[in-house]
């Protein structure tokens, strides 16, 4: 069976150019997202061709940018890795200049040392961030100038939408209030507000 080429490529928002990414053979099939990360590769337009295509057999080579083209998280990108692990495609990433996979199919060990890597950082990461917050709420609390938000209070619409960034990236996306309340595994209400706060400041 000959090598049959696909190169899929992501970017998180319409404004995004995906040029970059878009070098590549002219005679490799190109797969094209302009989605949100959060969205699972199953679930995205190009994601689902290209999936469709490898089970009939047209495709048995994917080439990525990254990775992190294929999830929004470790786990997800792992998951979808082990589809195309189970589904006999190779996955050649541009980033490291590697295929991930063994002549059997298996995963390259250095890749999947790289991917567990990539996601204990991710994980480092956020507890970092949180101890910075909760060293300078200390901090704030001991100069006395920590109040808390008080009752009643209301944040600004720039504030809120910053907040939930994600929500808004989705909403931008055309997602509707339940798929994105599932996707950033947030309250439909809080959706709501975002969606209702977007509306004032668009």
């Amino acid at each position: 069976m000959g090598i049959k080429k696909a190169k899929y490529i992501r970017v998180s928002s319409l404004e995004q150019n995906s040029s970059r990414q878009r070098e590549t053979d002219e005679k490799v099939k190109l797969y094209e997202d302009k989605v949100s990360g959060l969205i699972p590769f199953s679930e995205r337009p190009s994601g689902k061709r290209l999936i469709k295509d490898i089970q009939e057999g047209k495709i048995n080579y994917v080439i990525i940018h990254s990775v992190d083209r294929l999830g929004r998280n470790v786990v997800e990108m792992q998951k979808q890795l082990n589809w195309f692990i189970e589904n006999g495609v190779q996955i050649y990433a541009e980033n490291i200049r590697m295929e991930l996979l063994n002549d059997n199919g298996s995963m390259n060990s250095i890749a999947k040392m790289i991917i567990d890597l990539l996601g204990s950082v991710a994980g480092l990461e956020i507890e970092a961030i949180k101890e910075r917050q909760k060293q300078g709420i200390e901090i704030a609390k001991a100069k006395g100038v920590y109040k808390g938000r008080k009752v009643g209070a209301t944040m600004s619409n720039t504030k809120y939408l910053e907040r939930h960034k994600d929500v808004v990236e989705l909403l931008k996306d055309g997602l509707s209030l339940n798929k994105v309340s599932k996707y950033t595994k947030k309250a439909f209400v809080t959706v709501k507000k975002v969606q209702t706060r977007l509306e004032k400041v668009a």
